[in-house]
C-alpha cells in the first residue's frame, strides 16, 4: 500500500518526467546536454529519468551529426519522443458505436478504430465490449500500457458532475448505475470521463477561441468550449442547445417543456416530417442527397430545419459570441442549405456592438471524433496543460 511519503515521491518524479518530455516535444529532439539546460535538473536525476522513459518506450536515442557552432566534434546522442508510444487513450461509448484512439505525447495520432454496437445495448455492456477492444489493441501492439499516462472515456447522454472530473487524489465518481473499473483495470490508467458530445468538441476546439459546437443526430447535443477549455456550468449541463425552445406551442420534450429544438431535428422525426409532407425517405442521406439534386419536398425539410436551427444557434450566438460555429451529426449531410438560414438571421442582427466574425461550418463525418476529443483531453489533463 503506498503511504503519503509514497505519493509525494511519485508526484516529484512524474513532474520531473513531464519537464523532460514537453522539452522534446516543444523542440523535437534534444540532447542530455541540453534537457539539462531546459529542465534544471541534476545530471543524476535526469540520467534516471530518461533512463526510465527509454525502457518503457517513450523515448528513444540514437546518434546524429550535432556539432557546436564554430568547431567540429563527434556525433553525439539525441533523444527523440518514439512516435509509436500512446501517450492517451480516448474512448467513446456512443448510441451505436464504440470507439477508441490513442495519441503520441506530441497530439499527433497512433491508432483508431471504432465498431458498431445494438442500439439497445446498455451501457454496463458498451464498457465491457470497450474493455475487450482495449486487451485486444493491447495484444495487437497498437497499445502499450506502460506509455499510457491517461485515459478519457466519452459517454452517450451522461454528464459529469462537474466538482467530480478526473481521477486524482480521489477517484472521479462513475456514471451513475455503472462502474468504469473494467477499463481502470485494463490499462491500470487515471480515467476521467463526461459527456461523449462534450469531448468530441475538443477535436474542433483545443486550438480556436470560443467554440459553439452543435450534433444533430439521435437527438440534438452540443458543447461550449471557450479558449481551449469546456465549459460545464454549476451543474454539467452547459451548452444544452437541444432544450432551447424554437416554438413554445410545439410539441411537448421529455424535459418538461414544449417545442425544444430536439423535439424537431432528430433523425427520425425529420423523416417523418418529409414523409406527413408526401415523400418517404430511408435515411437521412437519401434525403440530403434528393436535397442536393432539387427534390422540392426534401429540400423544403432542410430548409425548415434550417429556420428552426437558426432560431436556437442565434439566441446561443447573443449570449455566448462564439468565434466559431461547428455544425455535425447525421443533418449536417444538409449543407450550405441548412446553414443558410443562420448566416442570414446573424447577418441581420444589428447590436451596435461592433463587428461581428462568426465561421459557420459543418464538420464533415468521422466516427471516432468522441474518441479523439476524449483522448485530447486526457492527454491535456495530465501532460501540458495550456499545451494543446
Amino acid at each position: 500500500m503506498l503511504t503519503p511519503d509514497d505519493n509525494a515521491l511519485q508526484a516529484v518524479r512524474r513532474r520531473h518526467e513531464l519537464r523532460v518530455l514537453n522539452s522534446v516535444v516543444a523542440h523535437g529532439n534534444r540532447t542530455r546536454r541540453e534537457l539539462e539546460g531546459d529542465t534544471k535538473l541534476s545530471r543524476t536525476t535526469l540520467s534516471a529519468i530518461v533512463g526510465e522513459l527509454r525502457q518503457r518506450g517513450v523515448l528513444s536515442e540514437e546518434s546524429q551529426e550535432h556539432y557546436a557552432a564554430g568547431r567540429n566534434g563527434r556525433p553525439t546522442k539525441v533523444l527523440t519522443l518514439n512516435p509509436q508510444a500512446g501517450a492517451a487513450v480516448g474512448v467513446e461509448l456512443g448510441r451505436r458505436r464504440i470507439s477508441v484512439t490513442v495519441l503520441g505525447f506530441d497530439g499527433r495520432p497512433v491508432h483508431r478504430e471504432h465498431h458498431g454496437t445494438g442500439g439497445a445495448d446498455s451501457l454496463d455492456a458498451k464498457i465491457q465490449q470497450s474493455a475487450t477492444l482495449l486487451q485486444s489493441l493491447i495484444a495487437a501492439g497498437k497499445i502499450n500500457p506502460h506509455t499510457v499516462i491517461g485515459m478519457g472515456v466519452g459517454v452517450a447522454t451522461r454528464h459529469a458532475n462537474p466538482a467530480s472530473l478526473a481521477d486524482g487524489d480521489e477517484r472521479q465518481s462513475d456514471p451513475e448505475g455503472v462502474t468504469l473499473d473494467p477499463l481502470r483495470t485494463v490499462l491500470q490508467a487515471p480515467v476521467l470521463w463526461d459527456n461523449n458530445i462534450r469531448l468530441a468538441a475538443m477535436a474542433y476546439g483545443k486550438r480556436s477561441g470560443e467554440l459553439l459546437y452543435v450534433v444533430l443526430s439521435a437527438g440534438v447535443s452540443s458543447a461550449i468550449v471557450s479558449n481551449g477549455t469546456l465549459q460545464r456550468g454549476s451543474h454539467g449541463i452547459a451548452g444544452e442547445l437541444g432544450h432551447l425552445s424554437v416554438d413554445y406551442a410545439g410539441p411537448l420534450c421529455w424535459c418538461g417543456r414544449h417545442g425544444c429544438l430536439e423535439v424537431f431535428l432528430n433523425e427520425a422525426n425529420v423523416l417523418v416530417e418529409a414523409a406527413h409532407r408526401g415523400q418517404a425517405f430511408a435515411s437521412i442521406a437519401d434525403l440530403a442527397a434528393a436535397s442536393a439534386a432539387g427534390n422540392g419536398i426534401a429540400s423544403n425539410i432542410v430548409d425548415w430545419a434550417g429556420e428552426l436551427l437558426a432560431r436556437a444557434v442565434l439566441n446561443a450566438c447573443v449570449l455566448l459570441d462564439p468565434r466559431r460555429v461547428v455544425i455535425a451529426g447525421e443533418l449536417s449531410q444538409f449543407g450550405e442549405p441548412l446553414l443558410h438560414p443562420l448566416r442570414k438571421a446573424l447577418a441581420g442582427q444589428r447590436l451596435g456592438l461592433g463587428q461581428r466574425d462568426i465561421d459557420i461550418t459543418t464538420a464533415s463525418y468521422s466516427p471516432t471524433t468522441g474518441s479523439d476529443g476524449a483522448a485530447q483531453m486526457a492527454l491535456k489533463h495530465w501532460t501540458f496543460p495550456g499545451g494543446m
